[in-house]
């Protein structure tokens, strides 16, 4: 029994070790759960500080930023105003010639029935040769002061040839453009002396006339076309090139009036040949004094053109293999009707000139007197260099290849009550 006994003391000290060993592992198990949960409780607890000091930090650097962002916020609110003021400060100073150019480009709106603009209406090319007393072709310095002052007091503006010819009208509103030519190159038209080693118009000469009237009467421009032979041109002072070069540079427009002004040498007395050769020789001379120079336009000597069968020569020709061309023809005599380029009325090889002179209806005062009594019938400008403005039933006048990009503008006038 013992034995057996024995045998269940082993057994059952077997079991007491296993049991013993049991909660042994059960205790250390434990153990390692609750060391383990500390460690996880101890890491969440220093996660949970690093988080907040990291918030803390975080929260700080924000606090910092959002400081520096509203700090860099008030700078940039103070720059911004700066700026603002500087933009002010520009402007105000930039403005002032902002507004002039604008005032400048910026046409005013009219009143068309009181204004009455018609920009196909009559502009008058007068025909004026030097300063000296032989009429009707030459006048004094006085009689030509006195048709300066007839003009600007009687609402004509001179422009140069290159806007005639490029309808590029810039008159104010309800004033009309005239164009004033010299023929033949004289001396006593223009010439050049030295005043303080510099080169003037020389004082008694048309263009010294004009200029000094231009100054003392505001928006009367001193422009004017000069037309040359191929010799004595502008005798004086400085060589051929520096007068034509100070005419261009002052804004006065040269023209080709061929290259003999003898009777013989009419152009309707010459073959195809001599015609290209005379208008050829002072074509080249004007361009050979101005390089890039446009020459387009031409006054015939004597006022007469080629033979019919050879007026296309003068428009386009050819001389020393150097070809020309020209736009305009003058003509002089008792001529008119004084239609502008854009009219597809107007004859460009035959365009009419007036005589700068008294006596004759066919002459400038004859037609200041003409148009004084029709004033519908000389051009208008309605202010506007983009705009042609003219009454509805005038439309089929325009040359509208000429327009470019201008506006075409019709209107009618109202009927007075």
């Amino acid at each position: 029994m013992r034995l057996v006994h024995s045998k269940l003391l082993k057994k059952a000290n077997v079991i007491i070790v296993l049991m013993i060993f049991s909660l042994l592992v059960v205790a250390c198990s434990n153990n390692n759960i609750k060391d383990n949960k500390e460690i996880n409780n101890q890491q969440i607890e220093n996660k949970n500080s690093e988080n907040k000091d990291v918030d803390t930090e975080n929260n700080h650097e924000n606090n910092k930023s959002n400081s520096i962002d509203n700090n860099n916020d008030k700078i940039e609110d103070k720059n911004s105003d700066n700026n603002d003021n500087s933009d002010n400060n520009d402007t105000s100073k930039s403005d002032v010639k902002q507004e002039d150019a604008t005032a400048e480009k910026t046409p005013i709106e009219i009143d068309y029935q009181k204004v009455k603009p018609n920009e196909l209406g009559h502009i008058m090319v007068i025909m004026y040769h030097g300063i000296s007393n032989n009429p009707p072709y030459h006048i004094t310095e006085e009689q030509f002061l006195e048709d300066l002052e007839y003009m600007y007091n009687n609402g004509y503006r001179p422009i140069s040839m290159r806007d005639y010819i490029d309808n590029n009208i810039k008159v104010e509103a309800g004033f009309t453009p005239i164009v004033l030519t010299y023929d033949d190159g004289l001396s006593s038209t223009f010439s050049l002396e030295k005043i303080d080693g510099e080169f003037v118009a020389k004082k008694g000469t048309a263009i010294e006339i004009l200029e000094r009237f231009a100054k003392t009467h505001p928006g009367f421009d001193n422009k004017a076309a000069l037309y040359i032979n191929g010799d004595g041109i502008f005798e004086g002072e400085g060589t051929v090139e520096e007068r034509i070069n100070w005419l261009v540079d002052h804004g006065y427009d040269v023209g080709n009036h061929t290259s003999s002004h003898a009777k013989e040498h009419m152009l309707s007395k010459l073959t195809s040949r001599e015609i290209m050769s005379h208008i050829g020789i002072v074509d080249q001379l004007i361009k050979n004094a101005v390089p890039n120079y446009t020459v387009d336009s031409l006054a015939y000597t004597f006022g007469v053109r080629p033979k019919k069968p050879l007026l296309n020569l003068v428009s386009e020709g050819e001389y020393k293999g150097i070809t020309y061309n020209y736009k305009v023809g003058f003509r002089e005599g008792p001529t008119g009707p004084y239609y502008p380029p854009l009219d597809n009325r107007f004859t460009p090889l035959k365009a009419p000139r007036a005589r700068g002179s008294k006596g004759d209806p066919a002459d400038m005062w004859g037609f200041f007197e003409y148009y004084k009594k029709n004033p519908h019938k000389k051009y208008i400008s309605d202010g506007n260099p983009d705009r042609v403005s003219i009454l509805e039933i005038d439309e089929k006048y325009v040359n509208k290849e000429k327009l470019g990009d201008k506006e075409l503008y019709l209107y009618k006038l109202e009927k007075v009550q």
